[in-house]
């Protein structure tokens, strides 16, 4: 218990509001996302009109990288911060009211480009208050708080929605607004969260020549984060299709398959800081990645059931492993005053990859062409895992003595 207190001790206290901000943002998404799909059926919205808002909104969150690069140049990143936190927050209340595509593109939008925001800065701010060293156990932590929290979140659904007596539509109502109670938990942590960290200042031959530098590791972040995106939508929006239509079994059993997911996934954040431990950050990330081109390739085969579903939740596994290691790659490429840039373009072009690539899933999917589509994830996890492996280190200035500590021992 002593090392354990020592090692929590040594965690700052902004980052340990951060990662129960986290948890209450993975409840939030969770609940919302068990049921979102059935309330907008009980207000007369289709699956094709819902597959829209999801576009639009997944769209928004893709561009809201650009006024928050522009509004970062004129106030603090604590303001960034709180002002992604409030535009988060506050429309889930209205999600229980939305009764159009209209209503739900608006405020679906605002969410998740609330949360992109919540992704860069408060990422970037978490990150900066640990030495680089500690940064792959941060970001490992935080897929474990949210993952976790989809766990619960999970759980609450399925326990509660069976004990409650109303109407399905006032049940849906029930839990879209227990989802933004958690979002207003998660608003009150990240206000103590939203620490300023000291940026350098700008302008020096320097800081200009780093910037010339780093334009290389941006097109490259860009690549690597926007076809590791494409692969894993596969899983993300169509594994209950796949299952489908391969082995043509029960929607309840695929249901149980999938429930199992994220328990899979806070397996793979916790092996990624020993891997890197052992291996060191880039040949982790090629090494994960390799995994997952295996995996996918295997499942291209006609294999038992069993197999296909231990390869299914590998892959899980393996994404959960690149994730904080994605996250690190776009903290240690740049220099302290552009990691916001990176985090969000990191972020943006993850999901933009997820949406372009979604697209082109559908498309096969609906001519029955799952093979395809499984290589085209291969292609895309290859592309991406390699790289990432070429994003390089920016220059570093000393650290103070003592901060290799912070998350080491924790």
């Amino acid at each position: 218990m002593p090392p354990l207190r020592n090692g929590l001790a040594a965690v700052p206290r902004p980052v340990c509001f951060y990662l129960a901000a986290s948890f209450f943002m993975g409840l939030a998404n969770t609940i919302f996302d068990v049921v979102f799909n059935f309330y907008l059926a009980e207000r007369g919205i289709s699956e094709g009109d819902a597959g829209v808002i999801y576009a639009v909104a997944t769209g928004a969150m893709a561009v809201a990288v650009v006024p928050l690069l522009l509004l970062g140049k004129y106030v603090s990143q604590r303001a960034l911060l709180i002002g992604a936190s409030v535009l988060y927050t506050l429309p889930f209340a209205g999600l229980p009211f939305v009764s159009s595509i209209v209503t739900a593109s608006v405020v679906l939008s605002a969410i998740l480009a609330g949360m992109l925001g919540l992704l860069s800065v408060g990422n970037a701010i978490a990150g900066a208050q640990v030495p680089e060293s500690g940064r792959t156990r941060l970001f490992s932590t935080f897929f474990i708080c949210y993952l976790g929290a989809g766990v619960i979140g999970s759980a609450l659904v399925s326990g509660i929605g069976d004990r409650l007596d109303t109407s399905d539509l006032d049940k849906y109502r029930f839990f879209l607004l227990l989802s933004f109670v958690a979002a207003c938990v998660m608003l009150l942590l990240r206000l103590p969260s939203a620490r300023e960290v000291p940026r350098p200042a700008a302008g020096t031959a320097q800081d200009l020549a780093g910037a010339a530098g780093e334009r290389r590791n941006f097109v490259t972040l860009f690549v690597a984060s926007g076809f590791l995106g494409a692969s894993i939508a596969l899983f993300f929006r169509f594994a209950n299709v796949l299952f489908a239509q391969i082995y043509d079994i029960p929607v309840s059993d695929i249901s149980l398959i999938l429930g199992t997911d994220k328990i899979v996934s806070i397996f793979g954040a916790i092996f990624a800081p020993v891997l890197v431990k052992k291996f060191s950050l880039r040949p982790s990330a090629a090494f994960f990645g390799m995994l997952a081109v295996v995996g996918l390739v295997l499942q291209t085969f006609t294999v038992p059931l069993v197999v296909f579903v231990v390869l299914y939740l590998l892959r899980l596994l393996f994404n959960y492993c690149l994730m904080p290691l994605l996250d690190t790659v776009a903290m240690s490429g740049f220099a302290p005053a552009r990691q916001v840039v990176s985090i969000a373009l990191r972020q943006s072009s993850f999901y933009l990859g997820g949406a372009v690539a979604a697209a082109v899933y559908g498309s096969l999917l609906d001519g029955g062409r799952w093979q395809a589509a499984l290589w085209v994830s291969a292609g895309c996890a290859l592309v991406g895992s390699l790289a990432m492996t070429l994003v390089r280190n920016a220059e570093r200035a000393p650290e103070p003595a003592g901060e290799g500590k912070v998350l080491e021992n924790a």
